[in-house]
């Protein structure tokens, strides 16, 4: 019966990243707001990966975090629900010479490793494309294949409480005066299409599912960093 009503991760919810457009400006449009070489060094600092880790990249996008950390460990493994940003971060890692990424079309509810496999796990900016059910089964899921003591570096946008229209009407107002139009409606399509959830509903679910969370950020009103582990 479950597999009757399981949720279809592979069917676009908010921007089509299917289209080759929208892959194409991924990530000239991310740099407006966000800082990336911050965000690689602390997902570096936190999964503190060794020659012979293996670290899982969900929602790998155009590959800027597979790229940075196959160049520490022994194994990424790059998993994305769109084929075309497979494509193009495949494209990227060829020029950088990173040959020991393995690429899948796959993503949360659906990725096939086995229990207690991973040393690192990293999430950014895609988990808000599950409901929040179903994001309970994808951080479960995550929770199984780490190795006990495995680290998960998870970055998304969130709701910071019941009143936070005013906070997410602030967000949009800086959007645009960071990529004008584009990036307004970009923002407004987040909020109006995808599922990104309250803060304390995503720490919730990240306890349920056997997370210690060693570290916590918020930044800009709406992203939040969740540093967590997996007990030994």
């Amino acid at each position: 019966m479950y597999q009757e009503w399981r949720y279809n991760e592979f069917q676009q919810t908010g921007k089509d990243y299917a289209s080759q457009d929208e892959v194409n400006v991924y990530d000239p449009t991310h740099d407006d707001f966000r800082d990336l070489a911050k965000e690689l060094k602390e997902t570096v600092n936190w999964l503190n990966p060794k020659p012979n880790s293996k670290i899982l990249d969900i929602g790998c996008g155009t590959g800027n975090f597979s790229i940075q950390l196959s160049t520490l460990c022994e194994k990424v493994y790059a998993i994305d629900v769109s084929e075309t940003m497979l494509k193009f971060a495949q494209s990227k890692a060829i020029a950088a010479y990173a040959t020991n990424i393995s690429f899948s079309h796959t993503g949360y509810l659906n990725f096939d490793l086995p229990k207690d496999h991973l040393d690192g796990v990293i999430s950014s900016l895609s988990l808000h494309h599950l409901p929040d059910f179903w994001k309970s089964v994808a951080l479960n899921r995550i929770f199984r294949v780490l190795k006990p003591g495995g680290r998960f570096y998870l970055y998304d946008v969130v709701i910071p409480d019941q009143q936070s229209k005013d906070t997410i009407d602030a967000f949009i107002d800086r959007q645009e005066r960071r990529g004008g139009a584009f990036m307004k409606e970009d923002t407004i399509i987040h909020f109006k299409e995808e599922f990104s959830t309250f803060d304390w509903v995503m720490k919730k679910l990240l306890l349920d599912a056997g997370f210690l969370i060693e570290k916590e950020i918020l930044s800009d009103g709406v992203f939040k960093n969740y540093f967590c582990q997996k007990p030994l």
